[in-house]
């Protein structure tokens, strides 16, 4: 297995003309990002309306392809063409970057290329009626010149659907993998489904017939043949497809050890095995099929208890397929249902930062705890299929039955994906190990990932794995000191690559209370605090300590953005800094030790009153940059300068000192991520970090001037350094902006006219945080519109390559939205909604369970509702925010009816309600509360 794409760089490239109709296409005069943004009225409006379920069709369906496995097991899509498109990851692999175009420059982007699977497959149907030949139909766009395609993620529907040969049944689909919040073992399977409903909408009986055909995929070592083989059960019928030595071969027919003719044996990354399975105990088998299509054309094998085999020479394809018999009559409905599992246990290591392959003992996946053959699979996922569809269906229909309006919350969902695409994989032992997108970065990387939330709220195990088994551990990314390499490596050598990212570790601390917070208890914290207070510690050293000064709040030192390094005072590093300590505070204070505590909290103090004083221009927080410093730094071999590059900050700094100048020059860019930090201390509860008035003028100016309705005016002003992810006609945020001026040689300029979706997200969050709903809500409408199907497909969002992680921040904006609160050692959970509050309702998961937010608002009457779908909420403490300055002058809480005892107070618009006794909500049941 390679990992060569790991360390790809940046290259600029031209840009390509789109159309794009948001705004007129026009040129600006003044600042290069307009500020009267001129959209259309009617394009506003569509922001706020609920509108419908959307079936993409016609040329929308070119560019789409949804995963549809099991997290963390390998990519697998269903297209818009009614296809499944195979990856390489599945067996292990390498799964390249940017489908193969390499380094990333925007032609995947620009020119999105159309998936193709590498392992071909497909389904078919032939229709026999009564005086009519039989017919026979591919199940995809060939057959079908109305497929219609609706992806929620994790459920996929098709509808069949043709104009020029209307059939006498209805035929849809859902393509998914079970996916149930909470539960690992529901969700990480390697298996796709792909269930047919077939409806008689005619007056006569009709035969009909579904097949499924799939080619071995399983990759032959040298003296092996491909082999099919008939597995049935109760019912289950199942094509198990792999290798074994070929004893055709006269050279090879008295060796019966497959180690021997296996240069790697079952060490091999490709050694396995994969299934296609029908639900059904007489299905029809054809073992020699080119095609779902030739399986009408053979005569299937009639349903008997044996198992049959067939074994392939070394050069054949090996293509089987499996297939269902059903008479139907007038208005009646069958349901087929096929599985696709395969099994690839060894998983090795990748290569991180050009650093060798551990390849002496694979990592495996984790579902090589639950089975040993793809058979075993698709076995598990049939006899236990009713509650896996049942929990799948409930967490789908539970997230979608909301007040937002549909795009939004299409869109919110969509990075969810990202989670079954090769970005992902869960190792034998629990670990989550990600890259930053396919094929690019491997490493979880801490910088990048402090923008993924969504695991953390529907898979708190995950992310709490990652903590423990790299971020926290000796032997991964922890050093002594506390310095954690965001790379998740060789943490205890301080001349590894990339031994510190002070953006990365901020994080850290903050994704260790996050993890603390969406657990039923304090152990996870117990058991990692003592290193906490180190990771901490070292950013508190680095914050002057290090020079023999005294803490004060603010990193002055060399600093990491992304991927340069760069020295003074940012807000971008500073709020996330001041988050940490605020986050460190809290956690001490729960561990018992108050005098650490008060010491985080004088820290932070110092910091947040620096921020105020010396860093903000009137409109935002700006970077304090030392005189006379170069910038841009190596951040290849240490992170840190290098002697050249310090001798030459030296000479720059004393020319400017002996000049007169000030030690810093502020300064005039607006960065889109100045506020990261306060999107945390919210995301967390931790309250304001900086001034709230200051931070609703911040998140207004990072709109006017970082967002522009037509990405042509930052293309004529400056083209990209690196790459391109929008489209001339597009609208988007870019990353930074110079509203007054052009950068003066100082500044860091570094990636700021790229276009990142997870950065979109995240200021959209800082937007909605401070009441900006409509300038929120622009940001995340334009990366729904650049992302449409037609232009390219919306279940894959690029950046360094596809599938880029930092875009499950979207899940964010739907705790900004509810303005969701939970604390679960506490028992505390709390919403706000900002949008629609007056009738509200949405998803919403905590550490043992998950279900629906509902609110509504009549007179002084203000009636919640919490609905628990799966799991368990335990209870102690409720937080709602209430209309305006009404006072609550009375509170209600009833559980099956039954009244609930508690006390309440007001505090800044909330009514805060403590029950006398803890409660424990069970799947199925409602806490009421009524506030007037």
């Amino acid at each position: 297995m390679k990992y060569g794409y790991a360390r790809l760089a940046c290259i600029a490239v031209l840009t390509l003309s789109l159309p794009f109709p948001l705004a007129a296409q026009q040129k600006q005069a003044g600042p290069y990002v307009p500020l009267d943004k001129h959209l259309d009225s009617l394009w506003v409006k569509s922001l706020f309306q609920p509108g419908t379920r959307k079936f993409y069709q016609g040329t929308e369906l070119e560019k789409i392809a949804m995963p549809c496995a099991g997290i963390g097991a390998g990519q697998v899509d269903i297209t818009g063409n009614g296809n499944l498109c195979f990856s390489e990851s599945i067996c292990n692999q390498e799964q390249p970057p940017n489908g193969g175009l390499g380094w990333n420059d925007g032609a995947q982007y620009l020119r999105p290329q159309v998936a193709g699977t590498k392992i071909p497959n497909g389904f078919a149907i032939r229709i026999r009626e009564n005086g009519k030949p039989a017919a026979v139909y591919a199940l995809d766009r060939s057959s079908f010149d109305d497929l219609q395609f609706n992806g929620e993620y994790p459920i996929a529907t098709i509808l069949y659907r043709s104009r020029e040969n209307p059939l006498p049944v209805e035929i849809r689909s859902e393509v998914f993998s079970p996916f149930v919040p909470l539960s690992l073992r529901s969700s990480a399977n390697p298996v796709t489904v792909v269930r047919f409903y077939i409806s008689n909408s005619s007056d006569k009986l009709i035969d009909v017939s579904l097949a499924g055909w799939m080619q071995n995929g399983c990759i032959q070592q040298k003296g092996e043949c491909k082999v099919n083989r008939v597995i049935r059960d109760s019912g289950l019928t199942a094509l198990l497809m792999g290798t074994q030595p070929d004893f055709s071969d006269s050279r090879t027919a008295d060796h019966q050890d497959q180690e021997k003719l296996m240069p790697y044996g079952n060490r091999s990354p490709s050694w396995g095995n994969m299934s296609l399975a029908l639900m059904s105990d007489h299905a029809g088998v054809s073992l020699e099929s080119g095609s779902a299509s030739d399986y009408f054309r053979q005569s299937a094998p009639s349903a008997t208890g044996k198992p049959e085999a067939i074994i392939c020479d070394s050069a054949g394809q090996a293509g089987a397929a499996i297939g269902q018999d059903l008479r139907l009559g007038p208005g009646k409905t069958a349901t087929v249902t096929f599985l696709i599992g395969w099994y690839f246990p060894n998983l090795f290591e990748p290569a991180v930062d050009g650093r060798p392959s551990l390849v002496t003992e694979p990592v495996g996946h984790v579902y090589n705890n639950w089975y040993h053959s793809a058979y075993d699979v698709v076995r598990y996922i049939s006899a236990n299929f009713s509650r896996l569809y049942r929990d799948t269906r409930l967490f789908h229909d539970s997230y979608f039955d909301n007040t937002l309006p549909y795009w939004l919350s299409s869109r919110i969902s969509m990075p969810l994906s990202t989670l079954a695409s090769g970005s992902i994989s869960i190792w034998q032992n629990g670990r989550m190990f990600g890259y930053e997108g396919i094929g690019f970065c491997p490493g979880t990387t801490g910088h990048v990932y402090n923008f993924v939330s969504s695991i953390a709220r529907l898979f708190p195990g995950l992310e709490r794995s990652v903590r423990l088994m790299q971020d926290l551990c000796d032997s991964a990314g922890f050093s002594a000191s506390g310095r954690i390499n965001f790379r998740g490596h060789d943490g205890a050598n301080p001349e590894a690559i990339c031994s510190y990212g002070s953006d990365a570790q901020s994080g850290y601390v903050l994704k260790i209370y996050r993890e603390h917070l969406m657990s039923s208890d304090n152990r996870f914290l117990d058991s990692v605090w003592p290193k906490v207070k180190y990771v901490i510690g070292y950013h508190i050293f680095r914050d002057g300590a290090s020079c023999g000064l005294e803490p004060n709040g603010v990193l002055e030192g060399l600093q990491t953005f992304w991927d340069p390094m760069w020295y003074g005072p940012n807000p971008y590093n500073n709020t996330l800094y001041l988050a940490a300590l605020r986050a460190a505070e809290n956690m001490a204070r729960i561990e018992g030790e108050k005098n650490l505590a008060d010491r985080y909290h004088r820290i932070f103090e110092k910091g947040r009153t620096y921020m105020d004083a010396k860093m903000w221009n009137g409109e935002y927080y700006v970077h304090l940059y030392p005189v006379g410093f170069i910038g841009d730094y190596s951040w290849g071999e240490h992170c840190f300068a290098s002697p050249t590059e310090d001798e030459q900050s030296a000479r720059g700094y004393i020319d400017a000192f002996n000049r007169g100048d000030s030690n810093y020059l502020a300064g005039t860019g607006c960065d889109a991520q100045q506020l990261f930090g306060e999107n945390w201390a919210q995301q967390l509860g931790l309250g304001y970090i900086l001034p709230a008035g200051r931070c609703r003028i911040a998140a207004n100016s990072i709109y006017k001037y970082n967002f522009t309705p037509d990405i042509s005016t930052i293309y004529d002003y400056e083209k990209p350094k690196t790459r391109i992810l929008a489209a001339r006609g597009e609208a988007a945020m870019i990353n930074g902006s110079w509203p007054k001026k052009r950068p003066q040689p100082f500044e860091n300029n570094h990636d700021k006219t790229d276009i990142w979706t997870g950065l979109e997200y995240e200021s959209a969050c800082d937007m909605i945080n401070e009441g900006l709903l409509q300038e929120g809500l622009a940001l995340v409408r334009a990366v729904h519109d650049r992302y449409n199907g037609a232009k390219r497909n919306p279940w894959n969002e690029i950046e360094g390559s596809d599938h880029y992680v930092r875009a499950m921040q979207s899940w964010n904006l739907l705790l900004s939205l509810s303005g969701f609160r939970y604390d679960g050692p506490a028992g505390m959970i709390g919403f706000g909604p900002r949008m629609t509050a007056g009738d509200f309702r949405c998803f919403f998961s905590a550490a043992e369970g998950w279900g629906s937010y509902s609110q509504q608002r009549k007179g002084a009457v203000q009636q919640q509702t919490l609905s628990l779908s799966w799991g368990s909420l335990r209870l102690r403490e409720l937080r709602f925010l209430v209309n305006g300055q009404n006072r609550a002058k009375s509170v209600r809480i009833t559980l099956h009816g039954k009244p609930v005892a508690c006390t309440y107070k007001m505090s800044d618009g909330h009514v805060i309600v403590f029950l006398s006794s803890p409660i424990t909500l069970h799947a199925g049941e409602q806490l009421a509360v009524r506030i007037k």
